[in-house]
C-alpha cells in the first residue's frame, strides 16, 4: 500500500486536496444555505473519519496538519474563480477533474488497492455530503434525501473512479 513519504509533493497534494472539492461540489448541488453547511460539516467530518482507515495514505489525509494545508489549498483556489465560475454544473467539473489528477497520481505511483480505497473514500464522502441534508423540505417534512443533481454528480464520480480502476 502506497504511503504518503512515497508520494512527491504534487501527487501529495492532489491526494490530499481532492476531498475538498467534492465536498464543495456535493453541497454546492442544492438546498439552501443551511443546507450546504450541514453537508459541507458532514464532508468535513467524514475527512476526519478517514483517520480511521486501514490504508495509510487514507488516515494521513486525516491528520489536522494536511486537513488545515488542504483547506489553504482550496481557499486559494475558491476565491481565484471568478463568481460566473461558483456554480454547481462548474463547480463539479472542478471536482471530477481533481478527482482525475488524484486518482491518475495513484496509477502512476501506486497500485490497484490503492486506486480501490482511495476511489471508496471519494465515493463514500460523496454520498455522506448528499445525505446530510433534505433538498426541498418545508422544516424537515417532504423533499428528498438526495437530489437530482446530487446523485449526477456521484454517478459521475462513481463512473470516473471505476474507468481508472479498469485501466
Amino acid at each position: 500500500m502506497l504511503t504518503r513519504p512515497q508520494l512527491t509533493l504534487i501527487p501529495w497534494q492532489a491526494v490530499r486536496n481532492t476531498p475538498h472539492p467534492i465536498i464543495i461540489a456535493g453541497s454546492a448541488a442544492g438546498g439552501s444555505p443551511f443546507d450546504e453547511m450541514l453537508e459541507r460539516a458532514a464532508g468535513l467530518q467524514g475527512i476526519v473519519d478517514a483517520g480511521n482507515s486501514t490504508h495509510p495514505l487514507v488516515s494521513e489525509i486525516a491528520a489536522s496538519p494536511h486537513i488545515m494545508g488542504a483547506q489553504d489549498d482550496i481557499r486559494r483556489w475558491y476565491y481565484t474563480l471568478e463568481e460566473s465560475h461558483r456554480t454547481p454544473l462548474i463547480l463539479a467539473d472542478k471536482a471530477l477533474e481533481a478527482a482525475r489528477h488524484a486518482l491518475d497520481a495513484l496509477a502512476a505511483h501506486g497500485n490497484d488497492e490503492d486506486l480501490l480505497y482511495y476511489g471508496e473514500f471519494l465515493l463514500s464522502l460523496a454520498n455522506r455530503v448528499a445525505r446530510a441534508a433534505r433538498e426541498g423540505d418545508l422544516m424537515g417534512i417532504g423533499g428528498e434525501l438526495v437530489s437530482k443533481s446530487e446523485r449526477q454528480f456521484i454517478e459521475r464520480l462513481d463512473l470516473l473512479v471505476r474507468e481508472r480502476r479498469a485501466r
